[in-house]
């Protein structure tokens, strides 16, 4: 009976100890990997922000609330080279009670375990932006992304990390902060800060400045930035994001806002991505490291009883062939 149990028990310890190397270096890698199939969509507001009105009318800053909606689609059917996922994304900035202000779109590759931007050319990378003859018209532009696009890597470590900047062209290091807690859940802090920066130029009405000037003049686009991320550090989803952003258009020494507010996530955003992170960290932190520990443990703890019992039987086997031979003696 010893000897069966001895089996069950080393063959069920190395059969733990396989399952803990697949769990950590086979199941722990595919699920720390962004989904081919993911949609998502991501719910900000901005309160009493300054946006420029380009109706002709008009031709004047307003200030606003807005809601912004972001959608985001990873498509499946692109042939991406190893871990490399392609998103494209739609955002739409509403006044609240009024007209749409902006819509853009952009489809960007990057690598699902790291997050970071990948220069794949049959995958294709672009944004739709305003023309800078006429920014009320949109047109589409081949984009070369560096850096972060829309994640962190799974686990998240704590030192800068560089993230794409469209507006700016490039990317700008995410200082890392500190630690803190957001409901209970504990999250990373980075802070990216673009300092004022001349962007581009456009044709503009001179009136908009209070020129006398017949017809457009050129105007300068000037930008800064301070975006914070709070970030979930197992999965490397940021679970707030607020962008202090002043846009501005700039001629002979007078500002016209053309976007200046304070962009953040809803509550009701923040609260359901703390719920997933936390469920999707315990997952993935388990599978990691404790799970594996686990299995091993219990794993050579079994391969080991087994052992002592395997010598136990032979011992027992030995004694009872001992006494039939003094008995046959």
């Amino acid at each position: 009976m010893r000897s069966k149990l001895a089996a069950v028990s080393v063959g069920l310890g190395v059969f733990l100890i396989v399952a803990a190397a697949l769990v950590r270096f086979y199941a722990y890698p595919v699920l720390a990997n962004v989904p081919p199939d993911y949609e998502g969509t991501t719910k900000l507001q901005a309160k009493d922000a300054q946006i420029f009105n380009s109706k002709p009318e008009v031709l004047a800053p307003e200030t606003w609330d807005l809601d912004i909606t972001s959608v985001t689609i990873a498509d499946s059917g692109v042939e991406a080279p190893g871990d490399t996922v392609v998103w494209v994304n739609s955002t739409t900035v509403n006044r609240v009670g009024g007209e749409i202000f902006q819509q853009t779109r952009e489809r960007a590759p990057f690598d699902g375990k790291t997050g970071a931007a990948v220069d794949c050319a049959k995958c294709g990378s672009w944004e739709e932006v305003a023309r800078a003859d006429d920014f009320t018209k949109i047109e589409r532009v081949d984009v070369k992304r560096k850096g972060l696009i829309y994640k962190f890597p799974f686990g998240t470590e704590k030192k800068d990390y560089p993230l794409w900047d469209g507006t700016l062209g490039k990317a700008v290091d995410a200082k890392f902060e500190g630690e803190e807690k957001i409901d209970g859940l504990s999250v990373y802090k980075f802070v990216q800060t673009i300092p004022d920066t001349m962007v581009e130029t456009r044709e503009v009405p001179g009136s908009v400045f209070g020129s006398t000037e017949a017809g457009n003049v050129t105007a300068e686009m000037w930008y800064q930035m301070t975006r914070t991320f709070y970030v979930e550090p197992e999965t490397g989803s940021p679970v707030n994001r607020v962008e202090n952003r002043v846009q501005e258009l700039r001629y002979d020494g007078v500002s016209v806002p053309a976007f200046t507010g304070t962009v953040q996530y809803t509550k009701a955003q923040v609260d359901d991505l703390v719920s997933d992170a936390k469920s999707n960290s315990t997952l993935l932190g388990g599978m990691k490291l404790l799970f594996p520990v686990l299995l091993l443990l219990l794993g050579a703890g079994l391969v080991a009883a087994g052992l002592v019992l395997g010598r136990a039987a032979r011992r027992e086997r030995a004694g009872h062939r001992r006494d039939e031979a003094l008995i046959d003696a």
